[in-house]
């Protein structure tokens, strides 16, 4: 009997030691670079003293940039272009602001520099060169990056045909806050 209870034990306690495996995480999501894209969604940026809430569209070929910005009633506000000339900045008013980058037109036009020139690689979960910091999240996709004194967090992505992309983003550096939602991506076909 004596016997029968030391089985009992030791397979009872053979039992609980048993720890369920952990899921590994899911290695990280790599995508090729999507040179011409479109987007449209809402953007705020705050500063210590100022913020700003709108609507986006983001037409982005082949380093080119167009960005419309509207109020969030659908009246403009200000159209910024880049190209390999130079940036300018069109508002409503009628006002033409020249700059030979974006940032610096950002600089020049609002008193603080937009991180534009990274833009089109952070929208895509992407740093712009290999020093960066990144984090992932247990599914693979970029959750975190820190980069050029911005640090990029990415709050949800949407699935678009095969691809994996962010379409909430928090950007923030010492002086700004910027939380970008992109509610649709216009991609061309392969």
């Amino acid at each position: 009997m004596i016997k029968y209870l030391w089985g009992v034990l030791l397979v009872t306690l053979a039992g609980c030691t048993t720890i369920p495996p952990e899921t590994a995480p899911a290695p990280p999501l790599v995508q090729a670079f999507i040179s011409s894209f479109e987007i449209t969604g809402r953007i705020s940026v705050r500063n210590e003293k100022d913020g700003f809430s709108g609507n986006l569209l983001w037409r982005h070929v082949l380093g080119t940039d167009e960005f419309v910005i509207q109020s969030p009633f659908g009246q403009g506000v200000a159209r910024v272009t880049q190209n390999q000339q130079g940036a300018t900045l069109e508002m409503a008013d009628g006002k033409v602001i020249h700059a030979q980058t974006a940032e610096d037109l950002t600089q020049k036009a609002l008193g603080f520099r937009l991180p534009l020139g990274g833009m089109p690689r952070w929208v895509q979960a992407q740093a712009q060169n290999g020093d960066a910091e990144l984090r992932y999240a247990h599914d693979g996709t970029l959750a975190y990056l820190s980069e050029q004194g911005w640090q990029i967090e990415y709050l949800s992505y949407q699935t678009l045909g095969t691809a994996t992309l962010p379409n909430k983003l928090s950007l923030q550096n010492a002086d700004l806050k910027l939380r970008l939602v992109i509610d649709d991506w216009q991609v061309p076909a392969p």
